[in-house]
Parts: C-alpha cells; sequence; structure tokens
C-alpha cells in the first residue's frame, strides 16, 4: 500500500539533496509569480467596475474606518462592533499609499499570493512533496481566492492566517519548543482578532495536542530537554503545558484590544461585539441562511440601528456586550421555541456550505469575476470539483493518521462555526486551502489506482465520489440562478453616489426586471429621477415603492421631503408622520417631522421627535443642532449647550453647530469657550461671513465684560428656515 493512502507524506520530511532545494525554490517562486500575476491582472481589470472607487456596504465600512485610521484616530471611541486587524490593515495601506484604494488592493495581491506558498508547506508536512506542489499550484489560479483579492473585505487576509495557523501547529508538533508553540498562537491570536471564527477550532486542538504529547512523551526521557521541547513528567502535563503556551500567545495578541475596550466602553468585550446580531440573522423565523438581512432592518442595517433595537427591547442603555447577549438571546429564542423550523434552517445552512455555488453576501461573486478574463480562463476550477474530492479525501487519509486529522477538524469545526451563524462564499472560503489539499491527495490516489488496474480498491471511493459529487453540485434550494436584483441595485447606488443619475436609473430598472417587487429600487429610482429634475415621475416611483412594500418608511420620507420643497408643509407632515408610524426607529423621519411642528412652534412635540431622532442615531448632528436651537428659543440654554457639544462631537467639521455653540456661550458669559469654538467654525468655513463677524463681537465682549445682552452675536440660520436634508 503507498503512504498516500496510508495518509502519510509520499516523500517525507528528510534531508533534501542541494539540486532538490533548489529545484523546490524554484517552484515556489514560480507558483508565487503566477499567483501575483494572476490576482494583479484581475484587480486591474476589475478597475473598470463601477464599485471600485466606490465601495458599497461591508467594503464602505472598512474604507471608512481605514479613513479615520489614517488621519489619526487610531483608538477610536467605541468599543469595537467589528474584529480590528483588517481594517487596521488597510488603514495603514491608506496612510502610507495616501488613500489609493487601488494601491490597497494591489498590497493585498502581495500577501494574497503568498497563500500558495503556505499551502506547500503544509501540504509538503502532511502529504509529502508530490501532492504539496500540486496544491500550491492549484491554489495560485483557484478563481475566488483570485476575487477576494480584489475585495476590501477580511477574507484573503483570514484565508492566509488560517492556514499558517495550521502550518505552525505542525511544525511545533514536529519539533516542540517553547518558541514554536508560541508562535502557533500568536498566529491563532491574529486570526482571532481578524475574525473570531478560529476561536471554535481551539478546544479541539487542545485534544489533537494531547494526543501528540503521549506519542511525544515517548519520545525521550531526558530531563535536560524539557525546557527545550516543552514538555512535563506526564503526557497530559505536556499537553497542557503547550496548549498552555498557544493560550499566552493569543493572549498577547487579543489581551491589548480587550483592555482597549474595557477602557474605551468600560464593558468587557474580547475582540467586538458583532457577534449577537450575527447569531440573529441566522437564527430566525425570516431567516434565508444566506443574507445579512435584521428582518426589523432589512439589508441594509448598521450596528447603531442593532443598539438602538435591543435597547428598545430591554428600556433601557445598554454596553455593546449587552447588545450583543440582546440579540444572541433572541436566536436561542427562536431554536428553543420552534426547534423544527430551527433544524431544518441548520439543515438549509449545512447544505450550502457544501454547495457548489458560492453565495454573495453583498455582490454577486459571477458578475464582477466575470469582468476580468483571469476568473473567466479558471472558473472551471470551482467548488464543485474541489469540494467533492475534498470531501474524499477527508474520508480516506484525514480519519488514519493524527496530521491528516487536524486539517479534517480544522474543516469540521469551521464549518460548524459557521452554520451556527449565516452561510455565504466569503464565510466558507477559510477551508478551501485544506479542501484543495485532501481533493489533490484523493485524486493522486485514484490516479496510481488507475495505472495499477485495481479496480477493487476503486470501486467503493469511485461510488463515494459519484455521491458527493451529487449533493455538492445538486441545486437544492433553487440558489443556482443567474443575475441577482442586488447586484443592479448595488451598482445604481454606486452610480448614484457619482452623480450619475441617469446611469442610476438604468440599473435600478434592471433590478425591477429581475425582481418587480423589489421596492427599494423603485425608492431610489425616485431619487435619481428628483436629482434630474423629473419631479412626477419620482413621486410615481416613490408611491409605487410604498404600494409593493407598504413598511418601507423611507418611501413615505422621500415623499413628505417632495411635498416640503414645493411649500405644502400641511401634507409633507402628513407623510412625515406616516414614516414614523411605519419605522418609529426611522431618525430622519422624526427629525424633518420636528422640523415641521417647529414652523408652527409646536415646541413640545418638535422636541419630542427630535430627540426620538438623537436616540434613533446618536450620531445625527443636525438633529443635535436642531434640538440645541429649540432649547435656545425656549430659553433652555444649558440644554442647547449640551445638545450643541454633541453636535460637534458627532461631526467635528459641521461648522453651523460649533458657530451656534459659540454664540450660546457668549450669550452665557463663556468668552474664552465661545471665542475657542468660534475660531474652529472658522477653520471649517473660513470665508463664512457670519463666523467672522461674530467673532470681532465676542471680542469685543470681552473687553466689555458690562455688555448688554443686546450685543451678543448674530444668530445663524435657524433649522426651520432650511430645507430638510433629504433621505
Amino acid at each position: 500500500m503507498s503512504d498516500v493512502s496510508k495518509g502519510r507524506p509520499t516523500e517525507g520530511q528528510g534531508t533534501c539533496t542541494p539540486a532538490e532545494t533548489r529545484w523546490t525554490l524554484v517552484g515556489l517562486v514560480a507558483i508565487y509569480a503566477v499567483a501575483w500575476v494572476g490576482r494583479f491582472l484581475y484587480v486591474l481589470h476589475l478597475r473598470k467596475s463601477p464599485l471600485s472607487d466606490h465601495p458599497m456596504l461591508d467594503e464602505l465600512y472598512h474604507v471608512e474606518w481605514a479613513q479615520a485610521l489614517a488621519g489619526g484616530d487610531w483608538i477610536g471611541g467605541e468599543v469595537f462592533f467589528r474584529a480590528p486587524l483588517y481594517p487596521y490593515t488597510l488603514g495603514l495601506f491608506y496612510k502610507i499609499f495616501g488613500g489609493s484604494l487601488f494601491a490597497a488592493r494591489t498590497a493585498q495581491v502581495f500577501y494574497g499570493a503568498l497563500l500558495p506558498v503556505a499551502l506547500y508547506f503544509l501540504g509538503r508536512r502532511v502529504f509529502g512533496k508530490k501532492i504539496a506542489i500540486v496544491s500550491a499550484a492549484v491554489a495560485a489560479v483557484y478563481p475566488f481566492f483570485i476575487y477576494f483579492t480584489n475585495e476590501l473585505l477580511i477574507v484573503t487576509l483570514i484565508v492566509l492566517l488560517d492556514t499558517v495557523l495550521l502550518l505552525a501547529v505542525l511544525r511545533a508538533d514536529e519539533t516542540p519548543s517553547w518558541g514554536r508553540w508560541l508562535v502557533a498562537g500568536l498566529v491563532a491570536g491574529a486570526s482571532a482578532i481578524a475574525r473570531p471564527s478560529v476561536l471554535i477550532f481551539i478546544p479541539f486542538l487542545l485534544v489533537w495536542i494531547w494526543l501528540g504529547a503521549a506519542k511525544d512523551f515517548r519520545r525521550t526521557t531526558d530531563p535536560c530537554h524539557r525546557v527545550r521541547i516543552a514538555r512535563t513528567n506526564t503526557a497530559f502535563g505536556t499537553a497542557v503545558l503547550r496548549f498552555g503556551i498557544v493560550l499566552l500567545g493569543m493572549a498577547l495578541l487579543i489581551a491589548p484590544v480587550t483592555a482597549r475596550n474595557y477602557i474605551i466602553g468600560k464593558d468587557f468585550v474580547p475582540i467586538a461585539s458583532q457577534g449577537g446580531v450575527n447569531f440573529f440573522i441566522g437564527n430566525n423565523e425570516e431567516s434565508d441562511g444566506a443574507s445579512a438581512v435584521v428582518p426589523e432592518l432589512g439589508e441594509s442595517w448598521r450596528n447603531e440601528d442593532a443598539a438602538r433595537i435591543a435597547e428598545f427591547g430591554r428600556g433601557c442603555a445598554l454596553k455593546p456586550s449587552e447588545i450583543s447577549d440582546y440579540w444572541y438571546e433572541r436566536g436561542r429564542r427562536f431554536i428553543t421555541t420552534q426547534p423544527g423550523r430551527a433544524a431544518k434552517l441548520f439543515l438549509k445552512k449545512f447544505v450550502y456550505f457544501w454547495d457548489s455555488f458560492e453565495l454573495a453576501n453583498n455582490k454577486d461573486v459571477y458578475h464582477f469575476g466575470k469582468m476580468s478574463w483571469v476568473f473567466r480562463i479558471t472558473s472551471w476550477l470551482h467548488f464543485g470539483l474541489v469540494g467533492p474530492l475534498g470531501l474524499l479525501g477527508m474520508w480516506m487519509f484525514g480519519r488514519r493518521r493524527r496530521v491528516p486529522t487536524l486539517l479534517s477538524i480544522f474543516v469540521i469545526s469551521y464549518m460548524v462555526g459557521v452554520v451556527l451563524f449565516f452561510v455565504n462564499a466569503r464565510f466558507r472560503l477559510p477551508v478551501i486551502p485544506m479542501l484543495i489539499l485532501f481533493a489533490v491527495a484523493a485524486a493522486f490516489w485514484i490516479v496510481e489506482r488507475v495505472k495499477r488496474r485495481d479496480v477493487k480498491a476503486l470501486v467503493w471511493p469511485l461510488v463515494a465520489l459519484v455521491t458527493l459529487g451529487l449533493f455538492v453540485n445538486y441545486d437544492f434550494y433553487e440558489t443556482h440562478r443567474g443575475e441577482h436584483p442586488q447586484t443592479y441595485f448595488t451598482i445604481g447606488l454606486a452610480k448614484a453616489s457619482q452623480g450619475k443619475y441617469e446611469e442610476a436609473i438604468e440599473e435600478y430598472e434592471r433590478a425591477i426586471e429581475l425582481s418587480p417587487g423589489f421596492a427599494r429600487a423603485y425608492n431610489n429610482m425616485g431619487l435619481a429621477l428628483e436629482r434630474l429634475g423629473r419631479e412626477e415621475e419620482a413621486i410615481e416611483a416613490y408611491e409605487t415603492a410604498l404600494k409593493k412594500d407598504p413598511e418601507l418608511a423611507s418611501a413615505a420620507n422621500n415623499i413628505g421631503i417632495h411635498h416640503w420643497a414645493k411649500g405644502d408643509h400641511e401634507t409633507a407632515a402628513r407623510w412625515f408622520a406616516l414614516a414614523v408610524e411605519i419605522d418609529p426607529y426611522m431618525a430622519m423621519a422624526h427629525y424633518n417631522l420636528g422640523g415641521m411642528l417647529v414652523q408652527s412652534a409646536q415646541w413640545d412635540l418638535a422636541e419630542a421627535h427630535f430627540k426620538s431622532a438623537v436616540i434613533a442615531d446618536r450620531q445625527f448632528e443636525e438633529a443635535w443642532n436642531a434640538l440645541g436651537l429649540l432649547f435656545e428659543e425656549t430659553d433652555r440654554p444649558a440644554e442647547a449647550i449640551a445638545a450643541y457639544t454633541r453636535a460637534v462631537m458627532a461631526a467635528p467639521t459641521f461648522s453651523e453647530a460649533r458657530n451656534n455653540l459659540g454664540i450660546v456661550l457668549a450669550k452665557t458669559g463663556q468668552y474664552d469657550e465661545a471665542l475657542r469654538e468660534l475660531e474652529m467654525a472658522r477653520q471649517c468655513a473660513p470665508d463664512d461671513p457670519k463666523i467672522q463677524a461674530n467673532i470681532r463681537q465676542v471680542r469685543e465682549l470681552m473687553r466689555r465684560s458690562g455688555s448688554s445682552r443686546s450685543e451678543s452675536p448674530g444668530r445663524a440660520p435657524t433649522e426651520q428656515d432650511s430645507s430638510p436634508p433629504g433621505p
């Protein structure tokens, strides 16, 4: 029986000759070059994508975070909602390359092309050189590794980190020194602060280490080697020691993140607080197991939205960990109260995980991938091939010997972690390198048996392969469909953000053709039509959106804004009230309705709606400013100062709020503070004559401390004199 059939390396780990070493090095350089060129060409081709310089959704979240970091805000002011390693990496690229997204993507090409190299060294330890070099070549051209290199997402980094983690563990197991086990822990810690999903693998790693410690304990009894090889007097103690070193390495990277979160938010959040809402997304009555949809919020939700719903549900302000607990509790409640539906949903997610089709999360992988011939010519190499062969390889090799078992444990534990939440292409990708190794090993085994004409040995593996192939490639839930309406909707958003409203309308129309009930596409088409001055068509689009989805509060809000601009305030107020009724959490609708009520001097009601707006969105600077103006109008200067302060905290360059804050500070005799705010307002708006006049008046007041109130600075235009800010 061959070495492969026993799950052991075909060529072992013996000493290589100089010639073998040179050829191995040449091969790895060639594979890295192929991987680099393919990824770089793909990134170059995707510059024509409408989302290249205008990222949306999760990419936009990361870019905005990176911009803040590059601007000097390296600590931040809130507990991390998402794991921070990738945004900080992107922020570093953003800083180095002057904000070039193309340069940041190119930087991802350099480290993304290292994956095949890392996979070679991992595969060599598991299956030998031949399988390792073929696996590395497959990883170099695997189209979905290439695709995600262009995405400003964690995927490329986390796939590399998890592969290096398994390599580091095997290196430490071969030569179990303190240093090597510490390196394994450091890599595990880096993976955890990139995406905490890897943490589910760590307890299984302890068992694997324990099994290896017993073997290693028999290797030598020389006490002089105990420190060097990290061992104690017993196998169990040795396992605990080595696992403890791994945990120490992890703690060295995770602990600073935990400490930072506690210092910032006085809350124990080890890495990030996103877990709870993600768990609920994948475990609720309306979940489809793949879409990142919160039932109350739809697809376009923010972490602030998740926080306000949790606080409303609890009836009090919550810390980020408590918000996460709220969502975890709702997900667990669904599972325990509806076990039948939950079981069907888990089965669906299990099938999704092993499905050949790459499920989209934010963007349709196939639509954008096909913009490059690099993706098109490699697209034959997909999960429909790698999955069945990989599963066969796991069955043949991953259960027989301890080293391949580590890879099987990683695949299975990672799968469990994904299925517990929800499934899509980018969440599954970290297991693909391991499946490639198993797939190539299985293919080698089959070829060897064919050469030997060993038909008897081939029967059951081929039956299993055909069965697995049918399972992986069959469209159980009709997801293998063509174009997705969400793709064109997202492109429309990008076009609109660039001011290309005609093109945006075309994209929205394509989305509607694919999904006639796509209410948000009608709503956003109305926005684009309004920007083009086609107001009647815009109103028709908004009304159609409401007919398609009577719960779409933003459409009602947009109709209200249209009537406000026309001067029909009574009709506008009715539409704003409808928007608030539909969605009590919609900050903009509360803000607009508050503005209408101010005009009719209904101060109490206006105040209630402005407060609702800032409760729904704590960073809503215009609403804080409007609240400050209302407090001034009702002779409550202390509350006005507090509201303006919150406005400038939310938006430090908001010159109007700083000017208003300076005015009320001057009115209350706080001239030094007033002058400081007005000077900062002038820095934000150097050409504003009102701010300059106010600075002169405050300086005069500082010289004449007995000035009358009538000599106080002038007022910036009040909120009720301006139009609503729009949707």
